[in-house]
C-alpha cells in the first residue's frame, strides 16, 4: 500500500529560516579540547554551505545541566556585582569564532535566575514576586554585557522550560507569571533594544492552549513579543502545531531544542535517533514552524560534560582521545535535510497520513520541489499529487530524495 503525499500549493507557510545549534559550555570546552585545524573544520561542518548551514544559535544565560559546574552572575540584590567573566573561558572565545565565520541569529534562555531571586530549594524553585523587576534588569545587564563582548542577541526566553522541576538550574512558572514576566517587565527593560521575546520554551503537547494563554498582550507592549518556542521531548504533536499556525499565523514559531538520550557510540544504532530528527524536522516545517535549533553541538564520546550527569547525543562526538571528532548520522541526517531544503525555500504544506514517509514541499519558479524521506525500515511506495498531477516513487530504508512536480 502505498502512501499519499498531497502538495498544498494553495498553503503557503512563508520562508523557511534554516537550522542551528546551541553553542553550550559542554561544547565550547569539548570545541578548545581540538587543534586549531580541527576547530576550522568543525565550524566548516557546520556552519559552510558543504555542512550543515547553520544560520541561528542558542546560548544560556548562566549555567544549566550541560556546564562544567553550576555558576551565577550576581549574587547581590542590587546586581551590582554583576559579571560574566565566567563566560570567557569558553562560551566566549567559540562565539567570537563563529559569528567571525557567519552572521547568526541567536536566541539566549536562562535555565534559572540567580538563587538570591527565587523562593524553594536549590535548583529549582519559584521566582519571588517582588524580584521580577530585578530579574528583567539582570537579563537586560547579561544582554549588554554580550553585546559589549561583540555578541548581539536577538531572541531572548523568560526561562527554558517553565514547567519542569529539574535536578538541574530550573524555576517553575504557571502561565500568570509568564505574561506578567514577559509582557510588564520584560518588554519594559527591553524598550530600547532590537531583542524580542520568544515565549514558552518548552514541549509541544497542548500547544494550542499555550498559545491562548501566552500570546496576548495585557500590557501594550505585544511588540516585543515575537512569538512561540518549543521542544520535542514529549512528542511531535503535528496537529497541535498546526491548530497554532492556523489561529495565529503572523507569531514565529521556533523549535529551540532537540537532543537524544545518551548510549554508547554505535553508527547503526544512532541512525534510529537521525531518523527521529527527520520526524520532528520535517513535522515541524509542515505545520509552520520558521527554524530549527539543536541542543549542544559537540559532546564527549561519554555525553558530556553535564555537572549533573544528564548525558546525551549530539551530531558531533569528540573521539575516546578527545583530539578529533566524528560526524554521526544524526549530523548526516541534518545535512542532507539542509542541502535538500536550504534556508530560504518558500514553504508549501503538505498533506499525508503515514508513519513511515515524510515529506515537505518548496516552490520554485519552475515548479514544487516536495522533499520525501522514508524513516521506517523497509522500502515504501509512494505517490505524490499536486492537483490532476500524480508521481509514484519508491524510496530504500533510510532514503531522503527530491522530486521536482510541474
Amino acid at each position: 500500500m502505498s502512501t499519499e503525499i498531497v502538495v498544498r500549493k494553495d498553503l503557503l507557510l512563508g520562508a523557511w529560516q534554516g537550522l542551528g545549534g546551541a553553542i553550550t559550555e559542554a561544547t565550547a570546552y569539548n570545541f578548545a579540547k581540538l587543534s586549531a585545524k580541527k576547530q576550522a573544520e568543525l565550524i566548516e561542518a557546520y556552519y559552510g554551505k558543504n555542512g550543515l548551514d547553520y544560520c541561528w544559535g542558542r546560548v544560556s544565560i548562566g549555567s544549566n545541566d550541560f556546564c562544567l559546574e553550576p555558576y551565577e552572575y550576581t549574587k547581590k540584590v542590587g546586581l551590582a556585582d554583576f559579571s560574566v567573566r565566567h563566560d570567557e573561558k569558553y562560551v566566549l572565545p567559540m562565539l567570537r569564532r563563529v559569528l567571525a565565520r557567519k552572521k547568526l541569529k541567536l536566541v539566549a534562555s536562562p535555565w534559572s535566575p540567580p538563587q538570591f531571586m527565587k523562593l524553594g530549594k536549590w535548583p529549582s524553585g519559584v521566582l519571588k514576586p517582588w524580584q521580577y523587576r530585578n530579574f528583567a534588569k539582570y537579563i537586560r545587564k547579561w544582554l549588554e554585557a554580550y553585546e559589549k563582548q561583540g555578541v548581539r542577541v536577538d531572541f531572548i526566553t523568560p526561562q527554558n522550560e517553565p514547567r519542569a522541576k529539574q535536578i538541574w538550574e530550573s524555576c517553575v512558572y504557571s502561565f500568570p507569571a509568564q505574561r506578567k514576566l514577559a509582557y510588564k517587565y520584560l518588554s519594559r527593560e527591553l524598550d530600547n533594544s532590537n531583542t524580542q521575546i520568544l515565549l514558552w520554551d518548552h514541549n509541544k503537547k497542548d500547544l494550542t492552549k499555550v498559545a491562548d494563554r501566552l500570546v496576548r498582550d495585557k500590557c501594550g507592549r505585544k511588540a516585543k513579543v515575537a512569538g512561540l518556542c518549543f521542544h520535542w521531548y514529549d512528542g511531535v504533536f503535528p496537529d497541535e502545531m498546526w491548530r497554532v499556525r492556523q489561529k495565529y499565523p503572523t507569531i514565529l514559531m521556533l523549535s529551540s531544542e532537540m537532543s537524544c538520550g545518551f548510549s554508547p557510540y554505535d553508527a547503526d544504532a544512532w541512525q534510529k535517533d537521525a531518523k527521529l530528527y527527520w520526524r520532528e524536522l520535517f513535522a515541524d516545517v509542515n505545520t509552520g514552524a520558521s527554524a530549527f535549533i539543536d541542543w549542544n553541538m559537540l559532546l564527549s564520546w561519554q555525553g558530556g560534560p553535564s555537572w549533573c550527569k544528564n548525558y546525551l547525543k549530539s551530531p558531533v562526538i569528540l573521539n575516546e582521545c578527545g583530539d578529533d571528532y566524528i560526524l554521526t548520522p544524526i549530523y548526516q541526517a541534518l545535512k542532507k535535510f539542509a542541502h535538500l531544503f536550504p534556508a530560504g525555500s518558500e514553504v508549501v504544506r503538505c498533506e499525508y497520513d503515514s508513519r513511515d514517509v515524510v515529506a515537505v514541499a518548496r516552490k520554485t519558479k519552475i515548479g514544487y520541489d516536495v522533499v520525501v524521506a522514508n524513516v521506517s525500515e523497509r522500502e515504501q511506495e509512494v505517490m505524490i499529487k499536486l492537483g490532476a498531477k500524480k508521481k509514484r516513487l519508491t524510496l530504500a530504508e533510510s532514503e531522503i530524495i527530491s522530486v521536482m512536480v510541474e
